[in-house]
């Protein structure tokens, strides 16, 4: 049942993606304008659409540069706290440890 659905799904998908290209097609050979018209102005969206698509990887690097930086900031400071637990944890474990010697001893 659900590799038919997913099947289904998939054909559904595959139907619609080759009537948008169809659509597409369509629409620039019926298209009111020249050809030489119609490559110009796809040309400059596309170009459009390649300089947005830059200046958001550009803004998604420097985002994830921040995120890494808060990243490295608090794993410091988790390791530094994790350190001193261990410090006193080491410290009361000997301080038991002389005190069981000297309980002993008597």
């Amino acid at each position: 049942m659900l590799r038919e659905d997913i099947q289904d799904t998939m054909t559904f998908i595959a139907g619609l993606t080759v009537g948008a290209l169809i659509g597409a097609a369509s629409a620039l050979l019926m298209a009111p304008q020249s050809g030489k018209r119609t490559r110009r102005d796809i040309a400059r969206r596309a170009e459009r659409l390649g300089d947005e698509a830059s200046e958001r990887l550009s803004e998604a690097r420097a985002e994830a540069g921040k995120m890494a930086e808060r990243t490295r900031s608090e794993s410091r400071r988790l390791a530094k706290g994790a350190r001193r637990k261990v410090d006193e944890t080491s410290e009361r474990l000997s301080e038991a440890v002389d005190q069981g010697r000297e309980r002993l001893r008597r």
